[in-house]
């Protein structure tokens, strides 16, 4: 069976750990030379700091964008009460002056934070220009605008920088990941050349036999009929790719699991002396080199 780098990186880090700790037991037996455990640890802790900084970044940025929609809300309700406010002077319609004050085309309150900050800049100029326009107590005041526009850009400059931390952190638990795989599959070959394919050690590691066939398919269509007071005849479909087959019973209030009866290579057995007054339940398993399948769908039987 082919052994196939893991493309998950939960997986990879699992699978990885597995050989390193393999690496442990029989590395030295082995004699393996470039890919001991000590490096493959390494790379390991490499990437998962390195995916921990990733999803601090992304946290970090979630705050960030958090906090750009709050100051966005504020500005919004700051922009429609000077809209408001200078309604009676400007005019419920919007005419070219209104620029004059941050609306563009429109009395319609800016849609992005990047349009706000721009409005409140304006807004801000033209209380500097015209003074006896400011309302103290409604905070319709240049020192006011300094302040939210001075919000806004710091908070459009901290979310424009954190996406850029997360980009990097991205880019470094991806590069740190691809170095992982490359040590993964570099101890395969590595190792394929001190172990033959079908060598048991391969398990050590957590590793498929990679010249053991894949294992079969799960059997399907399996028939009971008892034919005799404790004798039941069984019947099944072939499973791709298997060998041979395993036959397991399991006799309740006996068995505390299935219990292998027998290792037919046809497709029917017959199973006798059982429990008398019994009810038993029967599954089967496909085997070939590469192992035993899991168990198909269980039968149930009542003995007389």
């Amino acid at each position: 069976m082919t052994n196939l780098t893991p493309k998950n990186d939960s997986d990879l880090l699992t699978s990885s750990q597995d050989l390193a700790t393999g690496e442990v037991a029989i590395g030295n037996e082995l004699d393996v030379a470039q890919n001991k455990s000590g490096k493959i640890i390494a790379d390991i802790n490499d990437l998962t700091g390195k995916r921990a900084g990733y999803e601090i970044a992304k946290s970090k940025l979630v705050d960030y964008r958090a906090a750009i929609r709050s100051v966005f809300e504020d500005g919004k309700t700051y922009m429609g009460l000077g809209r408001d406010t200078f309604k009676p002077r400007f005019g419920n319609e919007f005419v070219d002056k209104w620029k004059l004050l941050g609306f563009e085309d429109s009395l319609a309150l800016p849609k992005t934070p990047a349009e706000l900050q721009l409005a409140v800049k304006t807004f801000k100029e033209f209380l500097a220009a015209n003074p006896t326009y400011e309302v103290i107590p409604l905070n319709l005041t240049v020192a006011y605008a300094q302040t939210l526009y001075d919000q806004i850009s710091a908070a459009r400059g901290a979310v424009y920088n954190q996406e850029m931390v997360v980009t990097t952190a991205k880019e470094a638990r991806d590069a740190s990941a691809e170095q992982l795989r490359r040590r993964y599959r570099g101890f395969i070959d590595e190792v394929s050349q001190l172990m033959g394919p079908l060598d048991p050690r391969w398990k050590v590691f957590g590793l498929n036999l990679p010249g053991a066939m894949a294992i079969a398919d799960i059997v399907e269509g399996l028939q009971a009929v008892l034919i005799g007071p404790t004798t039941v005849a069984l019947k099944w479909n072939a499973s791709a790719r298997a060998d041979y087959y395993r036959v397991f019973k399991r006799v309740i209030g006996v068995d505390a699991e299935p219990v292998a009866a027998g290792s037919p290579s046809d497709l029917d057995m017959t199973l006798e002396n059982l429990p008398s007054n019994a009810t038993v339940e029967i599954y089967v398993a496909a085997v070939n080199n590469g192992g035993e399948s899991q168990l198909s769908e269980k039968v149930t039987i009542v003995t007389h």
